[in-house]
């Protein structure tokens, strides 16, 4: 005899007859079933399943009230895969009988009169499929668990920023469309943060990561929770989602808040670190909301000065349209011709002669019209476009003063500056590149001179130094233009082989009314001097700026006060007149 492997199992016996189930009921005790049960009456079966659902029913066909067909019916209709494995007890061994109980979803069959060792096997047979079948069920139910949960918990993850655990992106976005979508009027702050990209640089990204925690930290603990919602848009940006105020003064608090409590000083592992802020502000109620078009809107509102907030307007989308106009027309403009070159004077305070001339890139556009250098460049430095207009901007300056050259009509000791972008700057060839112009060139030694940023500078000091070393040696002046606005090193200043320091504009401009900005200048002309450098001062526009510049021992200037940038014609007419004036 088969080996009793479910002596547990629960069975219940459902047949009319007292004594079939009797005899039944003895029959599996006696061999191990510790959990049998018998029915007679086939009404009561439901509440009995009900209370306590067995692991096999050995089922009567021939009953009152409700025949053994009826039953599996029943089963299948109300319990279906939950209703337990059914064992037809039937005297009935037609083939019609087997096939309607098959069919209704009945197992087995035990024919009566019962053969105690057939009713055994059987029953072992059905409950080890059933357990079989439980087992893998509860296996399957177990795995489809813990995928639940795994998968909740990535959807978890993947609403957080890893570094600051406060919602990311996705989860802001989806937050912003829920609260769209319920009619809510909603503030969009866009923080944009200046000066996390170059912490990561220099203290590590280990300080950068505790420093956007700390930043996190602060924003919880100066914004009200109600309604108030923040998190990482990026590694540079925050967003801050809120219910639209009635009044705009508070908005404007807020901002003004949010500016004041970023721009405070964040002391990370014993650094005191800070950041310079940017917020854009836009609110919904206009026309085609979206969630993705709103944080759009706030962004583009970011104003271009640090520690400032702006509102979205209409006007600044409109600009932007106009930009990516430029964008799509700038591609095309040298090979439209609509590039040209214009001059301003260089003057040598000392004697009063135009000793050179800064080039200075112009674009007039057939259908835009005249595009300023602050619109065109910024797009082509971002685009890339700039290693070309770069490049046809030296070419142009080495043709004009070819020209000038052999026409005679400027002094031996002419030179023409130009400006060299940062991303040219960056090219590893590209000194090698200008030394080889120059000398397919008809110019001298020293009848170029090339003005730098600051700022670029200090992007690759390593690289940067190479290049340059290699122009001075080839006789070519560095000069660095708009010189105390950036954040270059004085001891990277003194490796570096410059020879011009040119005083930005902003410090020229009210030279003779703000005390400060006269110091600023005196200090540049007096760090130059120590360095064997000239001073060249930018945006002179008055006498008075002149009179101050000598005195402080300025060497050169160029501005307004002498003339504007001129088309070559006009500035040769201009120089010849010029230095005419000064032999008469």
């Amino acid at each position: 005899m088969t080996r009793l492997a479910y002596p547990d199992a629960r069975i219940l016996v459902l047949d009319d007859n007292p004594v079939n189930v009797e005899l039944l009921s003895c029959l599996l005790e006696d061999n191990g079933y510790r959990r049998v049960e018998g029915e007679t009456d086939p009404r009561r079966l439901a509440r009995r399943l009900a209370q306590d659902r067995p692991d096999l029913l050995l089922l009567d066909i021939r009953m009152p009230h409700l025949d053994g067909f009826g039953v599996l019916a029943r089963l299948r209709e109300e319990w279906a895969e939950l209703a337990p494995p059914v064992i037809v007890l039937t005297a009935q061994t037609d083939k019609d009988t087997r096939f309607r109980a098959l069919s209704l979803g009945a197992r087995d069959f035990l024919p009566k009169p019962f053969d105690q060792f057939e009713v055994l096997q059987r029953i072992h047979n059905v409950l080890e499929v059933h357990f079989l079948l439980q087992q893998r069920s509860s296996r399957a139910r177990l795995l489809e668990d813990l995928v639940e949960q795994r998968t909740a918990e990535l959807h978890r993850l993947s609403l957080a920023d890893p570094v600051t655990e406060r919602p990311n992106r996705r989860a802001l976005l989806e937050s912003l469309q829920r609260r769209l979508g319920g009619r809510e009027r909603i503030l969009v702050y866009f923080i944009a943060l200046e000066g996390m990209d170059d912490i990561a640089r220099l203290h590590g990204y280990g300080v950068a990561d505790a420093l956007n925690r700390a930043l996190g930290e602060r924003l919880g603990g100066c914004l009200d929770p109600a309604g108030i919602e923040f998190g990482v848009w990026s590694s540079t940006e925050w967003l801050v989602l809120e219910p639209a105020p009635a009044d705009p003064e508070r908005l404007a608090r807020r901002a003004r808040g949010l500016i004041e409590q970023l721009t405070r000083a964040f002391e990370i592992e014993h650094l005191l670190l800070h950041l310079a802020v940017r917020v854009g502000v836009s609110h919904s109620g206009f026309e085609h909301d979206s969630a993705e078009r709103l944080v759009r809107l706030a962004s583009l509102a970011l104003p271009a000065d640090n520690n400032r907030w702006q509102l979205y307007q209409p006007a600044l989308e409109e600009r932007l349209h106009a930009l990516n106009r430029y964008r799509q027309a700038l591609r095309h403009a040298t090979d439209n011709d609509e590039l040209f070159l214009v001059y301003q004077p260089k003057v040598d305070l000392s004697c009063g002669r135009i000793t050179g001339a800064e080039a200075l890139l112009r674009w007039v556009n057939p259908e835009l019209g005249f595009i300023s250098p602050a619109d065109f460049i910024p797009i082509a430095e971002a685009s890339g476009d700039i290693l070309r207009l770069g490049d046809w901007v030296i070419d142009a300056a080495i043709g004009q003063l070819e020209l000038w050259r052999d026409q005679r009509l400027v002094a031996p000791d002419f030179r023409v500056a130009v400006n060299v972008a940062t991303l040219q700057l960056m090219q590893p060839g590209f000194a090698e590149a200008l030394i080889h112009r120059l000398r397919r060139s008809r110019l001298p030694r020293g009848a170029l001179e090339i003005e730098v940023t600051e700022s670029g500078l200090m992007q690759d000091v390593e690289l940067a130094l190479s290049q340059l070393r290699l122009l001075a040696a080839e006789g070519i002046d560095i000069a660095i233009d708009d010189f105390g606005t950036g954040y270059s090193s004085l001891a990277y200043l003194k490796s570096l082989p410059v020879s011009v320091l040119k005083i930005d504009r902003a410090f020229v401009n009210d030279l003779d009314t703000d005390a400060q900005g006269h110091q600023l200048a005196k200090t540049v002309v007096h760090l130059a001097r120590n360095l064997g450098c000239t001073t060249v001062a930018e945006g002179v526009e008055r006498a008075e700026h002149i009179t101050l510049l000598k005195e402080m021992g300025c060497l050169m200037v160029q501005g307004y006060w002498y003339s504007p940038p001129l088309r070559p014609e006009a500035f040769i007419d201009y120089y010849l007149r010029h230095q005419a004036g000064l032999a008469d």
